[in-house]
């Protein structure tokens, strides 16, 4: 037992380790490690109750470090080789990334056009009468002076093709804000499923929360930082303390914190760091998604039970 690497829960689920058997044992007798925590090193093929493991116990423990002893909250996440604890993959939907952007892109497109449209209503209709009114005086010259009906037919028709145009401007502009309203849904359907996948590795916030809070206004300054930089974090810490997650997509820690100072900062170069955090959200809940549905055969085959 001396020369295994010994791994333990601690009272906030979360692992610690590694530590040698004399470590594990200075920690049952400062009460740290009860019979009911659970414990692995290599050769054990799940984890085990302490109180079920021989010679946790029944060795007497050394004086205890009183260097370590008092940091022991400061211990970092452990990260386990091929064997170490699996992460117990979520039930959670795909997210399309296609589907967002292309939402976001239609959008700016008709929002061009109809500014285009608009402004170019706007211009017409300053060239046409660059000095206000039309003037009738001239009429008088030639034909009946008091038959003004043709001049005014044309202001009328003009003004009306004028006004028709415009229209279809702000029809367009309201199109488009369609467009950014259902992206910006979205994507919050998106952030609450990639929060959803790494709830069961401790995640500092709930799905629910990292959504709705954005909703406070000021408060939501700050928490743009908790619900995408905070993920990254997380997600990262997640992926490198579980075995079976060793392989999934990772995540830029540096992107999602630069994004979220951007879009306070300086928005129109913070979109584009927003489109790339979104993206790297969709792949890591797609990839999520995948696993579990490859584990459903299973669960089914085990319990007798179908999924719904």
């Amino acid at each position: 037992m001396s020369d295994k690497q010994w791994y333990y829960f601690d009272s906030e689920n979360q692992q610690q380790g590694p530590f040698s058997i004399e470590k594990i044992r200075q920690f049952v007798a400062e009460g740290i490690l009860t019979h009911q925590s659970f414990l692995w090193h290599d050769g054990l093929t799940t984890w085990t109750a302490a109180n079920k493991i021989p010679g946790v116990f029944t060795t007497p423990a050394p004086a205890p470090d009183p260097v370590n002893s008092t940091n022991l909250n400061k211990r970092t996440i452990p990260k386990p080789g091929p064997g170490g604890k699996t992460y117990p993959v979520p039930s959670v939907k795909k997210s399309s990334f296609g589907l967002f952007i292309t939402s976001y892109l239609i959008a700016f497109f008709l929002l061009a056009v109809g500014l285009l449209i608009i402004f170019s209503a706007t211009t017409q209709n300053t060239i046409d009468e660059p000095g206000g009114s039309r003037d009738f005086s001239q009429i008088e010259e030639v034909g009946n002076p008091t038959d003004r009906s043709a001049p005014q037919k044309e202001d009328s028709r003009r003004l009306s093709e004028l006004k028709s145009q415009t229209m279809v401007g702000i029809g367009v502009l309201i199109a488009s804000g369609f467009g950014f309203t259902f992206g910006g849904i979205y994507s919050y359907i998106i952030l609450f499923r990639a929060w959803k996948v790494i709830q069961a590795g401790g995640a500092r916030t709930t799905p629910g929360k990292a959504v709705g809070l954005l909703f406070i206004p000021i408060f939501n300054f700050y928490w743009i930082f908790v619900a995408y930089y905070g993920w990254a974090i997380d997600w990262t810490r997640i992926r490198s303390s579980y075995s079976n997650l060793m392989s999934a997509p990772r995540a830029s820690s540096g992107t999602f914190l630069a994004g979220s100072i951007l879009i306070i900062l300086f928005f129109p170069i913070g979109v584009f760091f927003f489109f790339s955090m979104i993206s790297q959200m969709c792949i890591v809940t797609n990839h999520m998604a995948s696993a579990y549905a490859l584990s459903r055969p299973l669960s089914r085959g085990l319990t007798g039970t179908k999924d719904y």
